[in-house]
């Protein structure tokens, strides 16, 4: 239950004699004038305004408390509104008026008049409505905020979500089409066929190792790229090209982040004998670059864009900076914000 200001010690010990000062000095002023205020100003008077005050002012806070333990489930919210304005309103002032009422009989030594009687009670009431109009004030204030932590739970919840399913991804196709490679070079080269076979026994068992974790360095990524691109190029006769001009030990990525946009690249680009694919990584500016001429295929595979669009929603997970990509000038980047761990 969040905890309202209402019940904190110090604000009961401060806002009643407050409150009874700043009755007391209005009702003197509703009978006087400010030239009178010296001549009418009586001490007893004032501590029996700032006792009529805790008496209303803790009146209504058990009422409130009794509202909090028996209806906060049972009731909407403009409902208790209503029921709570008319209870606390009803027993502080019923309180108020008896104990102004024995003072005057028993201390004073006569009635108290039905006009007198009538400005203190809607003095009081009007402090009972301010009362519980803060109360409800910070009512909703719990409300808005718990609105907002429930959006941002469900938030890093569907983040969590897309990263963890990124991370446990294993593209299908890559696998059927390095096999279809493999058929291919067993019957022009074995030894190489070997090796295919030990490129794609690295990029999975890099998959399986790294799948729990949530960074990993850059160098252990980018010894998974080369088994990648190996493979790539049995299929594209070698037309593939990877510049890493990076020398940086302390930058850290998703596991996979390179792999899923390299493939992304390479399912996306016509690539031929006269138009090789270039690749260069490099670092700028807070960010792990990979840029490439553009040379775009018609029709983009749905399984490769999908791959790639939960990769970018998986870096913000980690970085306040975007994970972007930019077409310009027949050039596309693709930027990976970078994570540094310090220890």
């Amino acid at each position: 239950m969040p905890r309202f200001f209402i019940h904190n010690a110090f604000f009961r010990l401060g806002a009643a004699p407050m409150f009874g000062i700043l009755v007391y000095l209005l009702i003197i002023l509703i009978n006087n004038t400010v030239e009178q205020l010296n001549e009418t100003f009586n001490n007893q008077e004032l501590y029996v305004c700032i006792a009529l005050s805790y008496i209303a002012f803790e009146s209504m806070r058990l009422v409130i408390w009794g509202f909090n333990k028996k209806l906060s489930s049972e009731r909407s919210i403009q409902t208790r509104i209503i029921y709570q304005m008319i209870l606390t309103l009803l027993i502080s002032l019923t309180l108020v008026g008896i104990s102004i009422s024995v003072y005057f009989r028993w201390v004073i030594g006569f009635s108290i008049g039905s006009s007198e009687l009538n400005l203190f009670l809607i003095v009081y009431g009007a402090g009972g409505l301010l009362y519980n109009i803060l109360f409800f004030s910070q009512v909703f204030l719990f409300r808005e905020n718990k609105i907002k932590i429930e959006e941002e739970r469900v938030l890093r919840d569907n983040l969590e979500s897309e990263f963890n399913s990124f991370k446990n991804d294993v593209n299908p196709n890559l696998l059927y089409e390095s096999l279809e490679s493999l058929i291919i070079t067993l019957h022009k080269n074995v030894d190489y066929a070997d090796e295919l076979i030990d490129n794609l026994a690295g990029i999975y068992r890099y998959s399986i190792v790294n799948r729990n974790k949530e960074l990993i360095p850059l160098a252990e990524e980018l010894q998974a790229v080369n088994y990648l691109t190996a493979i790539l190029n049995v299929k594209y006769q070698n037309q593939i090209n990877l510049d890493m001009q990076v020398n940086e030990d302390n930058v850290h990525l998703i596991p996979g982040s390179l792999i899923v946009s390299i493939d992304h690249v390479v399912r996306n680009t016509l690539i031929a004998p006269h138009v090789p694919l270039d690749i260069k990584c490099y670092l700028e500016d807070g960010y792990l670059v990979m840029n490439h001429t553009l040379n775009e295929r018609l029709v983009t595979p749905e399984d490769s864009q999908e791959s790639f669009e939960k990769l970018q929603r998986s870096y913000s997970f980690f970085s306040e900076k975007p994970f972007v990509q930019v077409k310009a000038d027949q050039e596309n980047y693709i930027k990976f914000p970078l994570v540094r761990i310090t220890n």
